[in-house]
């Protein structure tokens, strides 16, 4: 594929994201597909490597509890098989709780389908919604 196709591969990916539609999402995915975050799994439950189907629940546990959710993809860039996302996010809910985050994310791809997404983002605001929605 070339690279505007890849881009427009990840755009649609990162669409379904931010009106979770997680099996939409799952569509684009290969069926060997990783998604990961380069965060220690002792330290931060989100971190590290997932197969497809722990992708399925990390994205559908972290995100379907929100009363609002959008992630909005800032910038694209692409080279060969991979294309680079700069991104943020913003949620509110349950209740008051807010979540707000960036992201980089280096999506690799292969015949059609995303094969692996890497994604860098800050734990400590995940950390900090988590501690707002069990003091409520």
């Amino acid at each position: 594929m070339s690279a505007e196709a890849n881009k427009e591969l990840v755009r649609r990916a990162c669409s379904h994201i931010d009106k979770r539609e997680f099996d939409a999402l799952m569509d684009v995915l290969a069926e060997d597909a990783t998604w990961e975050l380069p965060n220690r799994k002792d330290r931060f439950e989100y971190g590290g490597p997932n197969d497809k189907e722990g992708t399925y629940k990390l994205l559908t546990g972290f995100l379907t509890p929100f009363d609002e959710f959008s992630f909005t993809v800032k910038s694209l860039t692409a080279e060969g098989d991979r294309v680079a996302v700069e991104a943020n996010s913003h949620g509110i809910g349950p209740g008051s709780a807010e979540y707000v985050n960036n992201y980089q994310m280096m999506w690799t791809i292969k015949d059609g389908k995303v094969l692996s997404v890497k994604e860098a983002l800050d734990p400590f605001q995940v950390l900090a919604y988590v501690e707002q929605v069990q003091a409520q």
